[in-house]
């Protein structure tokens, strides 16, 4: 062996390892895996809910993503158009009621009062059903008013109170009028109170919720990159857990993956936050003492940053090794259809061989060989007998 030199290198020359050095490439590697995993799924971030969340509530956001908002989004739950349908809603609903309840006594007290009464309902009700589709967006509306029918048939509903209330006090006579003619008021009263509250409902869940939950926009290149690895990983173990079946029990990892992957896009959303603070105050700051404490505090957050990354990369080497057993659980599945491929083919097989009714053939066909034979032995001594008889014949003439 070589000498070793001062440096602890060998006297051959051999360079020493650098771990500075050694750290930065596996930092590289990091970066590259990352970067592939980015690629391989076109930044495709999902929103990451907070485990606290009710399951029903969890489920209901992530059916209708895009009432979801950004962390920094502060809207109150009924500004906006929420706030419009849901006054606009209660004001039909509110006219609805009074007339529900002060239409008899105008009818028996006032005609007249009971003609201008119901000509006001029929107005306000028309005018919300049409302000309604107007004001709600497209993804605000319920999914059966979504088409161009389904909303000329709301409309032409909202018109058609007046008349509707009365033919049904003309055409039922006596006491059931009382009920069939207040069906139609009852009926915008109801549709009034779930514009109100049924179209919004989303929303205002979304907007109640807005701290327990974050958004892709949350999240700059480096996060994304950094979260869609998690993210990836408890699909890959939902899949398993649906292909594997009752041989491996996806309910535990799930849970304390989805709890790492909140944490870890919680924490990066707090770490891209004071970074671009410090990044801020960095180029604003007046004297060197003030920027080497915020160069201390940026590399403190880095530090944050290489373990979240390190973090990330423990939970891709569990990922990896569960595509090892679905890659092994496909094979095996594959082995399985061969062999029951193979007994169809060795079923086929003794079809197609020799089996007892081919023995009776090839026995038939010595037997006709044999026959053959014969007839043709017998040819020919009838041809020999026949040529004796004729030979007899010339001879006796």
């Amino acid at each position: 062996m070589g000498r070793r030199t001062r440096n602890g290198g060998q006297g051959n020359g051999l360079p020493r390892r650098n771990p500075d050095a050694d750290e930065a490439r596996r930092e590289q590697e990091r970066l590259r895996r990352r970067e592939e995993i980015r690629s391989a799924f076109d930044n495709a971030v999902r929103p990451v809910f907070d485990p606290g969340l009710p399951a029903g509530v969890v489920d209901r956001l992530r059916r209708n993503p895009s009432f979801l908002l950004g962390e920094t989004e502060t809207v109150a739950r009924w500004s906006g158009h929420r706030g419009k349908l849901l006054m606009g809603g209660l004001t039909v609903a509110s006219v609805g009621l009074a007339w529900l309840l002060g239409s008899s006594w105008l009818m028996v007290e006032s005609p007249g009062g009971y003609l201008l009464g119901l000509l006001v309902h029929a107005t306000v009700v028309a005018a919300g059903a049409i302000a309604a589709v107007r004001v709600a967006p497209y993804e605000s509306r319920p999914a059966l008013l979504h088409g161009k029918r389904a909303l000329r048939w709301w409309i032409w509903t909202g018109l058609s109170v007046l008349p509707l209330t009365i033919v049904s006090w003309i055409l039922v006579p006596a006491w059931p009028w009382l009920f069939f003619g207040y069906a139609p008021t009852a009926v915008c009263t109801a549709a009034a109170l779930w514009v109100a509250f049924g179209w919004t409902r989303n929303e205002r869940l979304a907007v109640a919720h807005v701290r327990r939950y974050l958004v892709p926009k949350d999240f700059d290149e480096r996060g994304t990159a950094l979260l869609v690895g998690v993210q990836q990983t408890v699909s890959t173990v939902e899949e398993a857990g649906e292909r594997l079946g009752d041989s491996f029990d996806a309910a535990h990892p799930l849970h304390i993956l989805r709890a790492e992957e909140w944490r870890i896009a919680s924490t990066l959303y707090r770490y891209q936050r004071l970074r671009a603070e410090t990044r801020t105050e960095l180029a604003e700051a007046t004297s060197d003492r003030v920027k080497a404490v915020l160069a201390h505090q940026r590399q403190q957050q880095e530090t944050v940053y290489r373990e979240l990354a390190s973090q990330s990369d423990r939970i891709l080497e569990y990922r990896a090794a569960v595509e090892e057993v679905l890659r092994a659980h496909a094979e095996w599945e594959q082995i399985e259809r061969a062999e029951m491929r193979d007994d169809r083919i060795t079923d086929l097989r003794s079809r197609v061989s020799q089996s007892a009714h081919t023995e009776l053939l090839k026995d038939e066909e010595v037997r006709v060989r044999a026959a053959a034979r014969v007839r043709d032995e017998l040819l020919d001594r009838l041809t020999e007998a026949g040529k004796g008889l004729t030979a007899a014949v010339g001879r006796g003439t």
